[in-house]
C-alpha cells in the first residue's frame, strides 16, 4: 500500500463513499420490494409439480431457477438483503459520529457576518441582556449557551429538536434490524448445508420412515417453514420443508395429534370455517396441550408456531360400480380407499393400476353457464356464490396401462342438470395442462345410470340387435323389407361399433358427395326408430320399470345415443361410478419457527420511532449577538420554513419588547 493511500481515511475511500451511499441502498430497497412483489403475488414453497401443472414445464423451471417458488430463501435474495445491512451499516459508521457532534452542538462560532446572510435575521437596540435573552428562550422550550468573547461581545445560541437526527438513525438501525431478522428466518443454514452437502433433498420417498439421515433436520434448525398432513386420528412428529427439487424431513420436539377436522360451509357449499381439534405432547416433558386450530388463531410450542393451513382427503373408504367396457355383464362393486392405489387385472385386456386421488364432497357449478360447455367447479374456486350450487362429491383418478402410460379421470357421484336433463359426468384427460373432456350419461327416471347401461348392453349383443331389426321391419312393405332390413342391421352394427362417428364415416366414404346429407338424414331416422325398440328391448332384458312414450322419453333417447357415441371414443377400459363413501378427513398444518421475527417487530419499533423523530420533532436555533450597543437576532431551521416564517417574527417582537421594558445594560 503506497503511502498517500495510507493517508486517506477509510470513510474518504470510494468504495466507501459507493457503498455507503443513499443511491446504493434505495437501488437494493426497490430490488428487494421488486422482489417481495413477486413473493406475494407467486404462491411460495409449493411442491414442484404445482408451479408445472400451472405455468408449464419451461416457466416452471425458469422460476426454479431464479428460485422465485422460494424468494425470500433465494441466494440472490439473501446475498442482496446482505449488501443492504452492510450499505446501511457503513452509512450510519460515516454519519452517526457528525450527527452527535451536531446534536451537542450549539454553534457557538456564529459571526455578525454570517448572522446577517440568515433569511431570519434583524437588528434592534435596547436594554436586553443576555440573562433575560436565556431565561426567554428556555421558557420556550429552547436549551441555551452563552459565550463571552475576547472583543467584548457575548453571543446566545439556542436549539429545539435538535434530536430529529435520531429519526435517521433509528430508520437506518431499523433497516439492519429488519434485514437481520430476515436473514434468520431465511433457511439460510439450510442452503449452506445443502450447498455443503451436509443435507440432500429427498425426491423419491412417500413415507417419513423412508427419509434418510442425510435428509433429516434435527430440532435444533434455527428456522424453518415446514408443513404437515395429519388424517383424523392420526400423530405426527415430523414435518416436511420444500427445498429445490426435493423436500426435506423437519424433525419436531413435540407430536401432533388430530382427534376431528370439522368445516362449516355455506348453503351454496363455500367453506365458511375449518379447524382442527389437535392434541400436542412434548417429547421431553411429556406434557400435552389440547387445541382448536383455526385459520388465523394459531398455536405457538416451544417456539414453534402451528398454523391451520388447509384441509383435504385424508383416505376415505370408497364403494365404486366398475363396467367392464371391453366386454358386457353388471357393474362390479369395488372397495378402494382414495389417495391409494389398486391393481386392475382385465385378463386378456391387460394389467392396469388404478390410482386414486383426492375425494372431493363438496363441489359447486355455475348454473347461469352456458350450457354448451360443461364447467364444474371446485368449491374453493367460487367467486360469485349467489350462482352457484353444490353438486355433490367427485372422485379424481388416475388408470394407469403396463407401459406406464396414464389417463387421469375425475367422476361425479350425483348426476348434474344440463339444460333441463340429468347426467352422469365423468371427465377424462391424457394430461395435466389439457381440459377434461366430459361423458355425460343420461340419468333415467329414477336417477340412474342403468337403464344406459342396460341399452349399450343390448347393442353389443348380436342376437338382441337381430331382435330389434325383426321388431323394425315388422309392419314394413313386403316389397321394400329385405332393404330396409339390411339397412337396419349395418346402421345397428355401425353404431354399436363406433356411434354416430361409424355411421358418418360410412356414409362420406360411399356415397357420393352431392347425396351425403340427404341420406344422412334418412338413415338417423331409421336409426332413431331402432334406438327406440332398443330401449323397450333393454328394459324388458333387464326388467327395468319402463319408459313412457313422450319428450322426456324422446329426449333420453338421443341423449343415449350422444352418450353410447362418446363412450366409443372413451380412452379408459372401464368406467368407473362412485356409488358411496366414507369421509375421512385430512388437516393441513403449518409449522414455523422464526426466531428472527422478534428482530422484525424490534426493527418495526425502531422505523416507527425513526419516523416519528424525523417528521413529528423540528430542529430549530437561534442566536442573539450582543455587539457594539446592538443586538442581533437570527433564527434557522431545517425543514419548518413555513412554520419559522411565522414564528420569527412573533420572537422578534418580544424580545424587543423585552429590550424596551428592561433598564439594566449587556452583563
Amino acid at each position: 500500500m503506497s503511502e498517500t493511500a495510507k493517508k486517506i481515511p477509510l470513510i474518504r475511500r470510494s468504495w466507501f463513499a459507493f457503498f455507503s451511499s443513499m443511491r446504493f441502498a434505495v437501488a437494493l430497497l426497490c430490488i428487494l420490494g421488486i422482489a417481495s412483489v413477486i413473493g406475494t403475488v407467486l404462491q411460495q414453497n409449493q411442491p414442484a409439480q404445482n408451479y408445472v401443472v400451472k405455468f408449464g414445464p419451461f416457466w416452471a423451471e425458469i422460476f426454479r431457477f431464479l428460485g422465485l417458488h422460494d424468494v425470500y430463501a433465494s441466494a440472490w435474495f439473501i446475498v442482496i438483503m446482505l449488501f443492504l445491512v452492510v450499505s446501511t451499516g457503513l452509512c450510519l459508521w460515516r454519519n452517526i459520529p457528525p450527527f452527535v457532534r451536531e446534536m451537542r452542538s450549539f454553534r457557538l462560532q456564529a459571526t455578525a457576518k454570517s448572522l446577517s446572510h440568515m433569511k431570519h435575521t434583524a437588528v434592534f437596540s435596547g436594554s436586553l441582556n443576555a440573562d433575560t435573552a436565556v431565561r426567554y428562550f428556555q421558557v420556550n422550550g429552547f436549551k441555551t449557551k452563552t459565550e463571552r468573547r475576547a472583543d467584548g461581545s457575548v453571543v446566545v445560541a439556542a436549539k429545539k429538536g435538535a434530536s430529529n437526527k435520531w429519526g435517521y438513525i433509528f430508520a437506518h438501525a431499523a433497516i439492519i434490524v429488519i434485514c437481520l431478522g430476515g436473514l434468520i428466518d431465511s433457511n439460510v443454514l439450510l442452503k449452506i448445508g445443502m450447498a455443503t452437502g451436509k443435507w440432500v433433498p429427498d425426491q423419491d420417498s412417500v413415507f417419513a420412515r423412508d427419509f434418510k439421515p442425510e435428509s433429516t433436520v434435527g430440532t435444533g434448525n434455527l428456522s424453518f417453514r415446514a408443513n404437515a398432513e395429519i388424517t383424523e386420528g392420526q400423530t405426527a412428529d415430523v414435518a416436511f420443508i420444500n427445498v429445490d427439487k426435493g423436500l426435506l424431513k423437519q424433525e419436531l420436539p413435540f407430536s401432533v395429534k388430530l382427534n376431528r377436522f370439522f368445516v362449516d360451509f355455506y348453503d351454496t357449499g363455500m367453506p365458511k370455517d375449518f379447524a382442527s381439534d389437535i392434541v400436542v405432547t412434548d417429547k421431553r416433558s411429556g406434557k400435552q396441550t389440547e387445541h382448536t386450530l383455526r385459520v388465523n388463531h394459531p398455536l405457538t410450542v416451544n417456539g414453534i408456531t402451528i398454523y391451520q393451513a388447509g384441509y383435504g382427503d385424508g383416505g376415505s373408504p370408497l364403494t365404486l360400480n366398475v363396467h367392464n367396457l371391453n366386454g358386457i355383464g353388471q357393474a362390479v362393486k369395488m372397495e378402494a380407499v382414495s389417495q391409494r392405489q389398486f391393481p386392475l387385472d382385465l385378463g386378456e385386456a391387460g394389467q392396469y393400476r388404478i390410482e386414486f386421488g383426492e375425494l372431493r364432497v363438496f363441489n359447486v357449478e355455475n348454473l347461469d353457464a352456458d350450457n354448451s360447455q360443461t364447467v364444474l367447479h371446485d368449491v374453493r374456486s367460487v367467486k360469485k356464490a349467489d350462482k352457484m350450487q353444490n353438486v355433490g362429491p367427485t372422485i379424481a383418478f388416475k388408470i394407469r396401462d403396463s407401459a406406464g402410460q396414464a389417463r387421469e379421470y375425475i367422476n361425479y357421484m350425483l348426476p348434474l342438470k344440463r339444460e333441463g336433463n340429468l347426467f352422469f359426468a365423468t371427465g377424462e384427460r391424457s394430461s395435466l395442462d389439457e381440459p377434461y373432456r366430459w361423458l355425460m350419461i343420461p340419468a333415467d327416471f329414477q336417477s340412474t345410470n342403468h337403464t344406459f347401461m342396460a341399452l349399450r348392453e343390448v347393442l353389443l349383443l348380436p342376437e338382441k340387435r337381430q331382435a330389434i331389426v325383426n321388431k323394425a321391419v315388422r309392419n314394413v312393405d313386403d316389397k321394400v323389407r329385405p332393404q330396409f332390413r339390411l339397412a337396419v342391421e349395418n346402421l345397428l352394427r355401425q353404431f354399436s361399433e363406433g356411434g354416430y362417428v361409424a355411421i358418418n364415416n360410412h356414409i362420406k366414404d360411399n356415397v357420393p358427395e352431392a347425396e351425403q346429407e340427404k341420406t344422412g338424414q334418412f338413415m338417423y331416422q331409421i336409426l332413431y326408430g331402432a334406438m327406440n325398440i332398443a330401449l323397450d328391448e333393454a328394459v324388458a332384458y333387464k326388467r327395468l320399470p319402463e319408459m313412457a312414450a313422450g319428450d322426456e322419453r324422446n329426449t333420453f333417447v338421443l341423449n343415449s345415443m350422444d352418450a353410447y357415441t362418446a363412450l366409443t371414443r372413451f380412452g379408459s377400459p372401464i368406467l368407473l361410478q362412485l356409488a358411496d363413501f366414507k369421509q375421512v378427513n385430512m388437516s393441513g398444518l403449518q409449522l414455523s419457527k422464526s426466531p428472527g421475527a422478534a428482530w422484525v417487530y424490534l426493527g418495526s419499533l425502531l422505523l416507527v420511532l425513526g419516523i416519528m423523530f424525523m417528521f413529528y420533532v423540528r430542529e430549530k436555533r437561534a442566536w442573539l449577538l450582543f455587539e457594539n450597543g446592538q443586538t442581533r437576532f437570527a433564527m434557522s431551521s431545517a425543514r419548518d420554513e413555513r412554520s419559522l416564517n411565522q414564528e420569527f417574527p412573533e420572537h422578534l417582537d418580544k424580545l424587543e419588547r423585552l429590550s424596551r421594558e428592561t433598564n439594566t445594560g449587556i452583563t
